[in-house]
């Protein structure tokens, strides 16, 4: 690729011994990010990312592509609190979206805009939520990338600020209660000041743990009492509900990354708010389940309990020892993703059900007590449903987004009265600028290729419309192979869900192929499949890997000069494992976010909430289990690698940089073709960026994997 070598990084002679095993860590050296000798290093690394990536006169091609695909929107359904409905739009030409506010006639405000907030475009809106009268908005805003989101109460009326900002609010968002005593209030999770450290915890820990608070809206936070949370386990992660009546406040428990949670329900008509009596939910043990109490004051749990796709069930909450009643069971090949109470006609009680098949969406409807079905609602395509919403009380509509491959962000209005499905026309915005369609220019398709243990696994496709329907879907072999770029994930049970992403467009439509396989370690078949990719079978979840690029050479789609593979996160640990295990099946790898050093990634970020989905370095076994496939222990000498890009993001708090900079130099080191190596940094986070920002990402990316593939941006 032309870059500048230079001197290679020096290696110190660092080594653990762990369990008998002989660790050596040379590299250990850049873990400290704030050391000069640290800050040399990443000096020559920047000038070998321009020259590698930002130099390259195709990337501001790609750059023009991208932002002309970026260029529809997307918004989220309403949610609708008295006479007031609330949504966030992001139109097209705006950095983030902006939380708007519609009234009872046509006015429609801007309520929370973070860039009138902040012109830079590194403040971000997170969870928020308004309360029961529409008065009031809680929201959380981070900036940076930082993900330490602080907490605002504004009037929706004036858009003042009521109080706030509440700082260490990291969480889901806060659950409203109706005014008692002349006091509106919420529950919300704060975490413990960082110098508050819980009896018999180490120094250091204080600020991990976190406790579920009342709030009365006029008082001071920092004297709002815990009414749940101890010192047991700094991993424990809450969720809130309250029902729509005020009466049943419900508190999910977590910890760390283990499978199942524990559910408690308390009655607030019982007593005041900032002392609520909790009883455990019988039922649920060692699965995951999340507890609502309708408006028709039936408590409903969607439940992994009693069946590897989930169930709903339901039971009386004021007797949370109750068993439960199976309302809608399990459906072969379907994971229940989500249950919405609806009215029909006549005010007939009904229940809409959200299904996941093969990571696509389908919905069902259902009498509401007895969980009979009775029809199917039709959607656009094979894509991904999400946000559903609906009127607090029922009602007999519901509006949710929709998004496939092909089609941006939109939101749909479903009418259990007749039954009609229809876009929603979004207060405010002008109808030509809301594209409701598919974007011309690709195809998308789904097919099955066996893995390693003969395991079927399905891997959508999406490809550029000149290919034949027997190409893609038949038996005729493509005509030509062509730059393939595979995408991946594969881990916390989390699906690959379809959705319209600019990158995926810009390289299907300069001719290229898009890929992406629903390997093991995901939640595309329920919990068993989760778990049959992660821990001791971590490696399975590779391999499935490995096995799409195999079928997609072998029939004919691409060739291993023309393969690129791109994953953040779990997905980047899993692309950085695919390139060190099979260098010679990969031409080019974007490494982003990435989990890189399995044996210290638990010292780290929130390494340490993830043993129970890869094991612990602190235990014997599972020490063997991570160092099998810990792709910075893993780097042979002397090996030609895919060309490598590690995207690292300097104030992300999931995953700490420091993985990428020492697979980067471990690899510089060791690889034949060390010119090929590059790390790529951004003063940014894990989570949510700009427009901008992520346009200009998407363009080094596709800058860097379409050099080395050959693929050539075409033009907008």
């Amino acid at each position: 690729m032309g870059t500048p070598t230079g001197p290679p990084a020096p290696r110190d002679n660092t080594v653990d011994h762990l369990f008998g095993h002989v660790v050596a860590d040379p590299y250990r050296w850049l873990e400290d990010a704030s050391s000069e000798r640290t800050a040399r290093w990443l000096r020559f690394q920047e000038e070998r990312f321009h020259t590698a990536v930002r130099d390259r006169g195709e990337r501001a091609d790609w750059h023009r592509l991208l932002d002309s695909l970026a260029g529809t929107g997307a918004v989220n359904p309403p949610v609708r609190r008295g006479d007031r409905c609330f949504f966030e739009d992001l139109r097209p030409g705006r950095e983030h979206p902006v939380l708007y506010v519609a009234g009872p006639g046509a006015e429609v405000r801007a309520l929370v805009d973070p860039e009138r907030l902040d012109p830079s475009g590194r403040t971000v809106l997170g969870s928020w939520s308004v309360s029961p009268d529409g008065g009031l908005l809680a929201c959380q805003l981070s900036s940076d990338g930082l993900e330490e989101p602080a907490l605002h109460v504004l009037d929706t009326q004036t858009g003042t600020l009521v109080e706030g900002p509440v700082d260490r609010t990291r969480g889901p968002a806060p659950v409203w209660v109706p005014g008692r005593s002349g006091h509106d209030g919420y529950y919300y999770v704060r975490r413990l000041p960082p110098t508050e450290v819980p009896a018999g915890m180490p120094s250091g820990q204080g600020g991990l743990h976190r406790r579920v608070h009342w709030h009365a809206v006029g008082t001071d936070p920092d004297t709002d009492p815990v009414v749940f949370g101890d010192d047991a386990n700094p991993s424990a992660a809450y969720g809130l509900s309250v029902s729509g009546d005020g009466r049943w406040l419900t508190v999910s428990v977590r910890r760390g990354s283990r499978p199942g949670n524990r559910l408690w329900l308390a009655d607030l008509t019982a007593g005041p708010p900032h002392a609520p009596e909790f009883r455990p939910v019988a039922g649920g043990a060692g699965a995951d389940s999340a507890l609502e109490v309708g408006a028709d004051g039936v408590a409903r749990v969607l439940t992994g309990s009693g069946a590897d796709g989930r169930r709903l069930c339901a039971f009386d909450p004021a007797d949370p020892g109750a068993e439960w009643t199976e309302v809608i069971g399990e459906r072969p090949g379907a994971v229940l993703q989500a249950a919405v109470a609806l009215d029909g006609a006549g005010g007939r009680p009904l229940l809409l059900a959200l299904w996941s098949r093969d990571a696509c969406a389908e919905l069902t409807l259902h009498e509401r007590e007895s969980g009979r079905l009775t029809g199917t609602v039709p959607l656009p395509g094979l894509g991904t449903v999400f946000r559903m919403t609906a009127r607090p009380g029922a009602g007999g509509e519901v509006w949710f987004s929709y998004t496939d491959y092909a089609t941006p962000q939109r939101v749909l209005r479903f009418d259990a009265r007749d039954g009609a499905v229809t876009p929603w026309q979004v207060p405010g915005r002008d109808e030509q600028t809301y594209d409701e369609g598919r974007l011309p220019g690709v195809r998308t398709a789904h097919v099955e290729y066996s893995s390693t243990d003969s395991a079927a696994v399905t891997m959508a496709l999406v490809v550029p419309d000149d290919v034949t329907d027997d190409e893609l879907v038949g038996d005729t072999a493509p005509r030509r192979p062509r730059p393939v770029l595979m995408r991946g994930y594969g881990g916390f049970g989390v699906q690959a869900r379809p959705y319209c992403a600019p990158e995926v467009l810009a390289w299907v439509r300069s001719g290229g192929v898009f890929a992406e396989p629903q390997i093991r370690g995901g939640g595309e078949r329920g919990e068993q499949w989760h778990r049959a990719g992660c821990r001791d079978a971590k490696q399975q979840s590779i391999d499935d890997f490995h096995a799409a690029a195999t079928w997609l050479i072998d029939r004919g789609w691409t060739t291993p000069r023309q393969l690129a593979l791109t994953g953040t996160s779990n997905g980047g640990l899993l692309v950085g494992a695919a390139a060190v295990q099979r260098p010679e099946l990969y031409a080019a790898v974007n490494c982003a976010a990435a989990l890189l050093d399995m044996v210290r990634y638990e010292r780290f970020g929130l390494g340490r909430a993830w043993a129970h989905e890869y094991g612990s370095a602190s235990v014997p076994e599972e020490l063997d289990w991570l160092l099998a496939y810990s792709p910075y222990h893993n780097v042979r000498e002397g090996v030609r690698y895919p060309a490598l890009l590690f995207s690292a993001f300097d104030n992300d708090t999931r995953v700490d940089p420091l993985h990428s900079r020492k697979m980067c130099a471990v690899v510089q080191h060791a690889a034949t073709n060390p010119a090929d190596v590059v790390l790529r940094r951004e003063n940014l986070g894990h989570g949510a960026r700009s427009q901008s920002s992520a346009i200009g990402y998407a363009a080094d990316v596709l800058a860097f994997l379409g050099s080395v593939t050959g693929l050539k941006p075409v033009r907008p």
